[in-house]
């Protein structure tokens, strides 16, 4: 049976549901405390958005949830890690799991939350999980080149994207692959995988924006992460490709203690937040053109308006 807008909210809740199940699964083996780490799920955007693209492709509501909760799963693997790495101490407005127990502990959470989502792939598919195999090398390439690029200041909007398509986009193209080949009707089989990856990269650049427009309290995570780790993400790209901001930029972005705030006030009196919103519009122009040749017409318009949601969000 193919979910149908009305069933959205349902499917969401057994995915949650899904995924508590799951840790209740090895409670008995790492303790309640560990395993709640693994299925905690966060905003839950990558579930909603494989559900609606799922009734856009008619795909079967089982099949759908499977790979809402697999992507759930996935991600927070990739969460977990990068927060050792980033030496995170604060996610979804919870103490990290590296903060409280260690690195060593946070990085094995992270591979038990990778095997229990390839268990989910297991049994949606048989492509499924060697497409996730694939996939997590690709968010792991992605991972060691943003690694690379840490502190480089000659890092372009082209090598940016690249990082970014592989690190947050390959798993929703993991996503916009399975489902095309679940879906039952006719549509241009390229076009679910590739609108899936844009919609990565989409969330990516919203965050970047979120790194110096919104506080600790609505994010839910260490306010001037990115800043904190050297990482150029867009807006700083902007504004050091710009002639007339670049020095004035390096100037801050070299300070011992480089001020957020300060680097934040730049960026939008300057116009670099506002040039990063507008990379973001032409990606969701270029989802929408894609999801208008999705075959379930009336589903695929919930689609379209819950990418303009995304684009626009503040959380």
């Amino acid at each position: 049976m193919p979910i149908s807008l009305l069933k959205v909210e349902d499917s969401l809740t057994r995915v949650r549901a899904g995924l508590e199940s799951r840790a209740r699964r090895i409670e008995g083996r790492v303790g309640q405390e560990l395993a709640s780490h693994i299925a905690r799920p966060g905003k839950m955007l990558r579930s909603r958005f494989a559900l609606l693209m799922a009734g856009a492709l008619g795909v079967d509501l089982e099949k759908a949830e499977g790979v809402a909760r697999a992507m759930e799963l996935v991600h927070n693997a990739s969460l977990l890690h990068d927060d050792c790495v980033d030496e995170a101490e604060l996610r979804r407005g919870h103490p990290t799991p590296n903060k409280i127990f260690g690195t060593t502990i946070g990085l094995l959470l992270g591979d038990l939350a990778f095997a229990q989502g390839l268990e989910e792939a297991i049994d949606i598919s048989p492509n499924a999980p060697k497409l996730l195999v694939t996939t997590v090398r690709e968010m792991t390439v992605g991972e060691l080149q943003e690694e690379f690029l840490k502190g480089s200041l000659e890092v372009g909007v082209d090598a940016y994207m690249g990082v970014a398509s592989r690190k947050t986009g390959a798993l929703f193209e993991w996503a916009g692959a399975v489902l095309s080949e679940l879906s039952p009707f006719p549509h241009e089989q390229s076009d679910p995988p590739r609108l899936a990856c844009a919609a990565g990269i989409l969330l990516q650049i919203v965050d970047d924006i979120h790194d110096y427009t919104l506080t600790e309290r609505v994010s839910g995570k260490d306010e001037g992460q990115d800043l904190a780790n050297r990482k150029l993400t867009l807006p700083c790209i902007y504004a050091i490709s710009d002639k007339g901001t670049r020095e004035d930029f390096l100037a801050l972005w070299n300070e011992p203690k480089p001020d957020a705030a300060k680097i934040a006030k730049l960026l939008k009196d300057r116009g670099h937040i506002q040039k990063t919103r507008e990379k973001g519009r032409e990606i969701t122009d270029s989802m929408l053109a894609m999801i208008k040749n999705l075959p379930c017409k009336a589903e695929a318009t919930e689609l379209a308006f819950f990418v303009e949601v995304m684009a626009k969000r503040e959380f």
